[in-house]
């Protein structure tokens, strides 16, 4: 009996460590109406197009939610707006901010077509990042003259240590 009691306090308190890593970083908001409180799966720094991006992968039930992030708009003083703007083959530019909805791994995701993201809060050192976000997201479909919305609101996020990923070695 005491044995069980012993394994089950180890376990208990290996457990806790693992429980406040995850509820530090946490993302959620209104898809449609409906709440989302995804799990943060992967916060990772990119480079897209020689632009560095934070990578906030989220995952609720089947449902998959993307924020991108440019770092190098975060300067100076808190909190930062960002914009969404579209991707433009003309001058090669990245939007400032943007999200990808993923409702369901087998059908086509959701891109957003306009909306805004603010930081509150940024910490490089720390690799540390809080804020709010607004957008609407069309679905990816092709040959359809009427495009499908959804409104992602009441967004907020907050990811602690967040991973930089260094290029693979030539």
């Amino acid at each position: 009996m005491k044995k069980n009691i012993f394994l089950l306090a180890f376990v208990l308190v290996l457990s806790i460590p693992l429980a406040m890593v995850n509820a530090q970083s946490t993302l959620t908001c209104k898809v449609d109406g409906d709440n989302y409180a995804g799990a943060v799966a992967d916060a990772v720094r990119v480079t897209i197009a020689n632009e560095d991006f934070l990578l906030i992968r989220t995952q609720y039930e089947n449902n998959g939610l993307h924020l991108y992030i440019k770092l190098t708009k975060l300067t100076g003083e808190f909190p930062v707006t960002l914009k969404y703007a579209p991707h433009s083959a003309e001058n090669q530019a990245l939007p400032d901010a943007e999200v990808i909805w993923v409702p369901d791994p087998e059908q086509p995701q959701w891109n957003t077509i306009e909306g805004e993201l603010v930081v509150s809060a940024f910490d490089p050192d720390n690799k540390t990042i809080a804020g709010s976000f607004e957008f609407v997201v069309e679905k990816a479909e092709y040959g359809s003259k009427k495009k499908k919305t959804l409104d992602v609101d009441d967004g907020n996020f907050s990811v602690v240590n967040y991973k930089i990923d260094e290029p693979a070695k030539k």
